[in-house]
């Protein structure tokens, strides 16, 4: 049995990971500088005190006039992810690989002026994010069962109605409204294979010139491109035989498998303003605005729901597909940054903050310009600081770097380690005089909260989970001036 259903009614019998994952899009997308290039990596937001270098476009791009020369920036990225879930107070560890391109980029140098200032151009290509990764969690849910959400939360008609279609749930009529009932509300094994998959990509363009021999202005304008892949596989199973005598239209439950995919590809624009005032070598100070990024997304969907039974009955499936598309705007980005130097040692400080509560939908279906509320209603403004050191060693060609970055919780009402803590060692050898060989290794930990379905309020608790990332980026590039 397959049925290919209209986009609205798609839309509408979707569950709720598709209506979670619409929140968690926009999130994915509003965050900043994530991973750049190597040396940007090894400072974090603390790169905004420094920011002389190609990977200065995505921070404050006033910086680039102080390279004096054309410089050629590439990198390269390998990330070792662990991801730990915690459902229904059971834990699975799990861990993958992914190898990346960071960045390519090139800036040219020039001057102008009876007073020969400095001015420069710039454009690169930048890996904001990569979204790839792997995970699962398992359980026995004694309270509320993907079976019970489909009943009390899907679609109100027998023909949409996965549970019912599978003789998972009886049809009950109340006058003129037709609702489900089902015998399969909770006590069953759970297990979930989770794949995700993509990644955002970047390419900016940027001028910069000194306004005197303290003040440098900039602007910026980039283009985004990507895509993320979410692949769910979940099962749930009567394991211990409790429903072994009860049937639903003559079939004995004893499993259901789920697979259900989204593939949703973006683009968007975006621009900035910089400025960096700087005292010769001694102290750099400057402010970066980055203006919402408009983006565009066209996603496909498919779910198939495939019910066993254990009485010899033959099993049977319903599966939709669908499509859909909306736009998001994300918000004003504010970011500030101070470095000192003396004696070989740069110390540098970054903050950066975004009211992720003004992030907003449009042309989308009412579904989703719902969720414009959630938003208001569930998110808070969301700051990101650091503290970062740079240290030219004295009796060799290279200098060594370490920082500390934490971003807060964008969520009013969150779990213990929502944060996200950052921590990264580096260093860079100095080939000649016009080649610098960056590398750094960088440690991230954070926890977020996913759905698995639709819930009462009282159950939601038995229907979610903790997921726990902690990857380690390693990176390696190469400067070269000229």
């Amino acid at each position: 049995m397959k049925k290919i259903i209209t986009l609205m009614v798609c839309i509408i019998c979707a569950n709720v990971v598709a209506h979670a994952q619409f929140i968690d899009d926009a999130l994915r997308y509003a965050k900043s500088n994530p991973i750049v290039s190597p040396r940007a990596a090894g400072l974090n937001v603390a790169f905004y005190g420094i920011s002389d270098d190609a990977s200065a476009m995505l921070f404050n791009a006033a910086g680039l006039t102080l390279i004096g020369k054309s410089e050629l920036n590439v990198g390269l990225g390998f990330t070792r992810n662990s991801s730990e879930t915690d459902y229904l107070n059971f834990n699975n560890m799990l861990k993958t690989n992914v190898e990346s391109i960071t960045n390519a980029a090139l800036v040219s140098s020039f001057q102008f002026g009876a007073e020969k200032r400095n001015g420069a151009i710039g454009i690169g290509y930048f890996l904001e994010d990569d979204f790839a990764n792997t995970f699962r969690f398992t359980g026995v849910n004694n309270h509320y069962s993907m079976i019970a959400s489909e009943v009390d939360y899907g679609p109100g008609s027998a023909d949409d109605n996965w549970a019912y279609q599978l003789y998972l749930a009886d049809e009950m009529q109340n006058g003129n409204q037709t609702t489900f009932s089902t015998p399969y509300k909770d006590s069953l094994s759970q297990s979930a294979m989770v794949t995700e998959k993509g990644g955002l990509h970047n390419v900016t363009a940027a001028f910069a010139y000194d306004v005197n021999e303290f003040v440098a202005l900039a602007f910026s304008i980039a283009g985004k491109w990507g895509n993320y892949g979410y692949i769910r596989e979940f099962n749930e199973r009567d394991a211990t035989g409790k429903y072994a005598n009860t049937n639903v239209g003559g079939y004995v439950f004893d499993n259901l498998q789920t697979f259900e995919t989204l593939d949703q590809k973006v683009s968007g624009i975006t621009g900035s303003v910089n400025i960096m005032a700087r005292l010769e070598e001694f102290l750099r100070f400057g402010a970066t605005i980055k203006f919402p990024t408009w983006y565009q997304f066209e996603e496909q969907f498919t779910a198939k729901y495939t019910a066993n039974y254990s009485n010899d009955q033959q099993s049977r499936f319903y599966e939709y597909d669908g499509e859909s598309s909306y736009n998001l705007r994300t918000p004003f980005i504010y970011a500030a940054g101070l470095s000192v130097n003396t004696l070989g040692l740069t110390f540098s400080a970054g903050v950066e903050y975004t009211d992720v509560t003004q992030m907003e939908f449009s042309d989308a279906l009412p579904n989703v310009m719902a969720l414009n509320n959630n938003i208001i209603l569930d998110l808070v403004g969301q700051t990101t600081w650091g503290l970062g050191a740079e240290y030219q060693i004295p009796i060799f060609p290279g200098m060594v770097r370490a920082s500390y970055a934490k971003t807060t919780s964008p969520y009013q009402q969150d779990i213990p380690n929502a944060g996200v803590e950052n921590f990264a060692i580096g260093g860079s050898v100095f080939v000649g005089k016009n080649i610098r060989i960056d590398g750094v290794m960088r440690w991230v930990d954070y926890s977020e909260m996913r759905t698995t379905y639709a819930s009462p309020h009282e159950m939601q608790q038995y229907a979610r989970y903790v997921l726990t990332k902690s990857p380690l980026n390693i990176m390696f590039g190469m400067a070269y001036r000229f």
